[in-house]
């Protein structure tokens, strides 16, 4: 209320203009008494009626307080004991309840809580830093003035119920595909191919069924299906037992057939969402295979994995081998120079393997560097490092990240080899630098990967890259491009660490590239030196091997300390020692490396999936070999996470239900 109306007060002019009057009746009239009285009547005249508005204003101000009053009191009754907002009054300091409107006391009583239950349940939830609480089956939204000691709080449980609706009715959209299905056919004859149809259509229609999705058969070896995302929730929960299904009937039909599956979800345009489920059926089956990717269509979304329980990998064909050389050949051919990088720290499949698209260069006339960082390097890849400096035409292809990005230019091209995450990079800072890229790698595929790359070979089902490469350089050799003895040698010695001495992850074709790198003059004296460990190697290995313990009863855990550093070599050769060993199936070595990371090297058997841990632990591998490297932590603290790792996975790295 406007302070002007509690008090009349004349104003300036008023006075003015009365004395303006008086002095103007004093002039008109000549008789001073008649003037005098005039004057005296005015006078009187005026400070009655100065005297009545005075009175007037201070009733009629007293009736708009007790009216503004009366409205306050009226609003404040209705929004304290109408109006369906919870208020709670307590005392800041002892936070004990002051007062209840009869909304928030309504709710105490429905949901059984004590006046100290209900405040603490307030209290926890701002401590988690939130704003929502669950009471009486309803759902709240409050909001907590720790100052004035007051909760206010409102019924939200209508509008989550509509955002729920909303989120179980998003479209999704799944892309099924059977594993080695051409493989499988390519000796049945008709009747029995038409069995096997009958038999993979009847199995998938059941499972679809269960949902009440719509589906249909693409062709022979693909299924589409439309959902929603309630339906997906129950998949999930379930973790798309479909794969077990298949895989089990498949074995028990020896049928070397099974399932992996694409999809995606969201709020984007139905085309987005079929090409990320598209994308995803991509990265299962370059993961290898026997196993689900499921991924929301929003920037930033990460992918969640199901299945991968089986070490049957998909079987690339020597069709798509060809096809890649070609594609490789025709990249080569609108490139200037080409730029090979492996992994930090690089094994001998990194060096090996980029040697080897070095002789794919060669071969299309491309000058090729090898990128290498000195101070990045391990026993076997120094001892390699002094063989290759007795080749001179070798030699001078390697050159440092700093040298790389002095002489890159715009249509160069880079080719990584052995690995596909940007942040593995020998250099991050020359990656950076490429718009073209090739990667050729063995690993399965993680979540982060370069953005469109020219031409992606991933094979997980291959030993190690260098087994990819020279399948490669098989398809572009002649009479005239051969490959050099020492990069034969250098090829099957990265084949030889990747499988552990051919013991681990060989096929058929792992031998038949062995056998072809040996016909092209591969040194294996020269192999067997180039790994060969020192007498201070084979102690640390020793030293770490005595400090095992069981995590179950085929598993074993080791680690090393805080002071000590060991390079990647030594953990993985420890690794492949305590695997090697009876009644071991699985080995996990944590050690602190030379770069200061916390690293954890598994190998496994075949029956443990240890690249299923070393996901969940943020790196990626195989399914008998995987690694991963994790930073502000400490040996012990990462060991408790391995721990906490594989009790939490127990069932899924056993293949158990």
């Amino acid at each position: 209320m406007d302070n002007e109306n509690l008090n009349f007060t004349p104003k300036p002019f008023f006075f003015f203009l009365f004395i303006l009057i008086e002095v103007l009746v004093i002039l008109v009239f000549p008789f001073r008494l008649i003037s005098a009285l005039i004057v005296l009547i005015m006078n009187a005249l005026w400070f009655r009626y100065w005297l009545k508005m005075s009175r007037w204003l201070v009733l009629r101000n007293r009736e708009k307080i007790q009216q503004a009053s009366t409205v306050a009191e009226t609003n404040l009754a209705y929004v304290s004991e109408i109006m369906p907002v919870g208020v709670i009054a307590y005392q800041p300091t002892t936070q004990k309840i002051e007062w209840l409107n009869p909304f928030a006391l309504d709710i105490k009583d429905k949901s059984a809580l004590s006046e100290t239950e209900l405040l603490d349940a307030f209290f926890s939830a701002k401590e988690k830093k939130k704003n929502q609480l669950y009471l009486a089956d309803k759902t709240f939204q409050f909001d907590l003035d720790t100052i004035k000691g007051v909760i206010y709080f409102s019924d939200v449980t209508q509008n989550q119920l509509l955002k729920l609706h909303q989120t179980n009715v998003q479209p999704v959209i799944g892309i099924l595909s059977i594993d080695n299905y051409a493989d499988a056919i390519d000796k049945l004859d008709d009747k029995e191919i038409s069995y096997l149809n009958s038999f993979i259509t009847t199995l998938i229609s059941d499972w679809m069924d269960e949902y009440h999705i719509f589906y249909k058969r693409i062709n022979a070896e693909r299924f589409f299906f439309f959902a929603q995302m309630i339906d997906l929730k129950k998949m999930m929960d379930k973790k798309f037992d479909l794969l077990d299904r298949l895989r089990a009937e498949a074995e028990k039909q020896n049928l070397p057939i099974t399932l992996s599956m694409g999809v995606a979800y969201g709020q984007k345009t139905l085309e987005e969402i079929g090409d990320e489920a598209q994308n995803n059926l991509d990265i299962a089956l370059v993961r290898g295979g026997d196993q689900v990717v499921v991924k929301e269509v929003h920037e930033g979304s990460k992918p969640t994995y199901y299945g991968g329980k089986s070490a049957k990998n998909v079987k690339r064909t020597r069709v798509r081998s060809r096809a890649m050389s070609t594609a490789l050949r025709k990249i080569f051919t609108e490139t200037n120079d080409v730029f090979i990088m492996g992994h930090r720290f690089p094994d001998m499949d990194a060096l090996g393997s980029a040697f080897g698209v070095s002789c794919l260069a060669r071969f299309n006339q491309k000058k090729a560097y090898v990128v290498i960082n000195e101070d990045e390097i391990i026993p076997d890849v120094s001892r390699c490092l002094e063989e290759i400096h007795k080749h001179p035409e070798l030699e001078a292809q390697i050159i440092s990240p700093e040298q790389a990005m002095e002489i890159k230019q715009d249509n160069d091209l880079l080719v990584m080899v052995d690995y596909h995450k940007p942040s593995l990079s020998i250099s991050q800072s020359l990656y950076d630098q490429f718009d073209k890229i090739v990667i050729i790698d063995h690993h399965r595929r993680g979540e982060e990967f370069p953005n469109k790359p020219l031409l992606t070979y991933i094979e997980s089902s291959a030993s190690s890259a260098s087994e990819l490469v020279t399948e490669l350089i098989q398809y572009q050799s002649t009479r005239t491009n051969k490959l050099d003895r020492f990069e034969a040698t250098l090829l099957l010695a990265g084949m030889t660490v990747d499988t552990n001495s051919f013991n681990v992850r060989t096929t058929a074709r792992t031998f038949d590239v062995a056998s072809y790198l040996r016909s092209c003059g591969a040194d294996a004296s020269l192999v067997q030196y180039l790994l060969s460990s020192d007498l201070d190697t084979y102690l640390e290995i020793s030293d770490l091997i005595a400090h095992s313990e069981y995590v179950t009863e085929d598993i074993v855990v080791t680690a090393g300390t805080n002071e000590k550093e060991y390079n990647s070599v030594i953990a993985a050769k420890t690794a492949d020692t305590l695997l090697s060993m009876i009644d071991i199936n699985a080995a996990f070595v944590i050690t602190k490396r030379t770069d200061g990371l916390i690293g954890i090297s598994a190998r496994s058997s075949g029956t443990i999936n240890v690249q299923l841990i070393m996901e969940s632990l943020g790196g990626g591998g195989h399914f008998t070999n995987a690694a991963t490297q994790l930073e502000n932590t400490t040996v012990e603290e990462t060991k408790e996470q391995l721990l906490a790792a594989i009790h939490n996975n127990i069932n899924q790295i056993y293949d158990k239900e």
